[in-house]
């Protein structure tokens, strides 16, 4: 039995390395912290130049191994048993009823072993960067204590705004590129260039004039707008290598390195380069990513030479989502598989069984055909419309069944993308951002609990009322297929289904009226009702430009930026007033702002 705190008294004191990183020495703050906020029992931390008073919590190796041999045969176990496993992976580990060793194999793993420590002894949740739980004890005890932890995926990206919190990040294990993660929060797994890359590597506007064969033929005619590399001209390998390599002496921090090819916000168009040279090798391996991952291999070749701690990011992507059946991505090679195309409103899996050859099924065989040939492979998910980000998005449930399915196919690293705009805050955006990491965690856990313990932390008297109506919308859309770029016309959104929303939202904020803070994290999710009533209305209804004004007013108050993916909030407000469900949107422009 390991009695920690009894009654304002612990035995226990708090020991770092006298040399321990800035990280060790946060993670040992952070526990003094709030194991004081839970028991008000202030277990004292001090380094291990000091002499040893009684039992102890070893945060991270420290000098006790030294002269200590029962600590040294510890550690000597504990880190013979990290070492198959993970950079992020630790161990929280009793010696014979006396310390307790908190230990990872990095800095960053043992801040995260520290918080995984404290969810056991005081059940502390960090729900969003502004909300925090812990339970109040007087009493922390456990009858035993050995736990060996790794991730289930090495990259884990929680692509919302408020999910780059650096408080959030860190306290729900995310190794976020995007998270602001200083070295005293662990780091983080960053890339450079993380997403479409090929312009950057070599821009049209820089080389087309001169250089035509470097990029795509499309019908027999090299094409500068919308286009793509010549993956087949060795001219085009040569310059790329140079320039990946200038990136890496660039950025020495960096891990991952992105070759890949661009999005010209035309998903349908033909971009990928049909040359005799590069259509070869595309027809040799059934699929437009035969070229591209013969390219990108040849890159990850020549980059492993000098830098074999260095890895090269390409996707496969719209034109490039089919697998190749004759080329292997190289071992340094990470493949990002997109489902940009899939509905969201069933389980992968589910839709796929209901619609054999759909779209869903397509996505799942390629999602099986390339979990067989790499050892690296990501998964790119989305998590909102992007068309509306206010427009109820139910796509939760099918969000965690999804997580379980890639785990099962032996994904390594996930990005679940939501509202990344600067003010974010769509449909749900911090149940989201939770749902994500905790699953990005242990897939396995139960999501009816966890929206549950995030309502109630987050909403506090409104929780039924937002439970109900986020089971409203994912019972309603059920029958239907769910699009990134649906309007207010999709078929789940019935009168009925909104009267019944707006009567459910309307007893949430009487719940909440007298809690300031609470009441405002409530209207939030009321706005997403009143977008999609709003939005429904014919244009000639009396004082429908009223209630827009008067929507706009606390969409402002809430700090929400954009309406509409990349695109300004004036544009959006015009459209708002002079179309119904928000579809005609002439001079449309996208603020293409590049998140890095």
């Amino acid at each position: 039995m390991i009695i920690l705190t009894n009654n304002l008294n612990s035995d226990y004191h708090i020991v770092t390395n006298t040399n321990a990183s800035e990280c060790e020495r946060f993670a040992a703050t952070e526990l003094a912290k709030y194991l004081y906020k839970s028991t008000l029992c202030s277990i004292p931390y001090f380094s291990d130049k000091c002499k040893k008073r009684g039992k102890e919590i070893l945060i991270g190796k420290n000098s006790r191994y030294d002269y200590n041999e029962q600590i040294k045969n510890a550690y000597d176990k504990i880190y013979n048993d990290l070492n198959s496993l993970s950079d992020e992976a630790f161990i929280i580990r009793e010696i014979d009823n006396e310390d307790i060793i908190i230990v990872g194999n990095s800095p960053r793993a043992t801040l995260y072993a520290v918080y995984h420590f404290l969810e056991l002894a005081i059940n502390f949740k960090c729900f969003t960067f502004d909300c925090e739980k812990w339970d109040e004890k007087e009493i922390i005890m456990f009858d035993s204590l050995d736990i060996v932890f790794d991730f289930p995926f090495e990259y884990r990206e929680a692509y919302f705004t408020d999910a780059w919190n650096s408080s959030f990040a860190s306290k729900n294990y995310l190794n976020s590129n995007l998270a602001d993660l200083s070295n005293k929060l662990g780091g983080k797994t960053k890339w450079y260039n993380f997403h479409h890359s090929f312009s950057d590597l070599i821009n049209p506007n820089e080389y087309f004039d001169s250089h035509p064969e470097y990029f795509s033929m499309i019908d027999g005619k090299r094409i500068k707008e919308h286009t793509e590399l010549c993956l087949s001209n060795p001219d085009v390998l040569n310059i790329v290598v140079k320039k990946v390599k200038q990136w890496i002496k660039d950025n020495p921090e960096c891990k991952v390195f992105s070759v890949a090819q661009d999005e010209w916000m035309g998903h349908f168009t033909r971009m990928a380069c049909e040359c005799e040279n590069c259509k070869k090798i595309d027809e040799e391996n059934g699929s437009q990513s035969g070229s591209i991952i013969s390219f990108v291999n040849k890159i990850a070749k020549e980059i492993n030479k000098e830098y074999p701690d260095k890895l090269i990011h390409t996707f496969a992507y719209q034109f490039s989502r089919k697998a190749p059946t004759n080329v292997i991505p190289d071992k340094n090679v990470i493949v990002r598989l997109c489902n940009i195309e899939c509905s969201w409103s069933n389980p992968l899996r589910v839709s796929a069984s209901k619609n054999p050859g759909g779209r869903d099924d397509l996505f799942l065989q390629d999602l099986h055909s390339w979990s067989n040939m790499t050892n690296r492979l990501y998964i790119w998910d989305y998590a909102v419309n992007y068309r509306n980000y206010l427009l109820p998005f139910p796509n939760i449930r099918s969000m965690a069944d999804n997580i379980k399915l890639y785990k099962a196919y032996n994904v390594k690293g996930i990005l679940m993308e939501g509202n990344f705009s600067q003010g974010g805050k769509g449909y749900l955006d911090e149940l989201k951002s939770y749902i994500t990491a905790r699953l990005l965690k242990n897939p396995n856990y139960d999501l009816n609990e966890l929206i549950k313990e995030f309502c109630n932390a987050y909403y506090e008297d409104a929780s039924p009322y937002i439970i109900e109506y986020l089971n409203l919308w994912e019972d309603a859309v059920k029958p239907y297929e769910l699009w990134l770029y649906d309007d207010s016309d999709h078929p789940m959104f019935t009168d009925e289904n909104l009267d019944k929303a707006g009567k459910i939202l309307n007893q949430a904020l009487q719940a909440v009226k007298n809690k300031k803070e609470i009441f405002k994290r409530v209207n939030n999710v009321f706005l997403s009702y009143y977008y999609a009533k709003i939005t429904r209305l014919p244009l000639d209804t009396k004082y429908r430009n009223e209630m827009i004004d008067d929507f706009i007013m606390q969409v402002r108050t809430q700090g929400i930026t954009e309406l509409f993916e990349r695109t300004s909030l004036d544009f959006s407000i015009n459209v708002l007033k002079n179309s119904r469900y928000a579809k005609e949107r002439k001079d449309w422009y996208s603020l293409y702002y590049i998140m890095k």
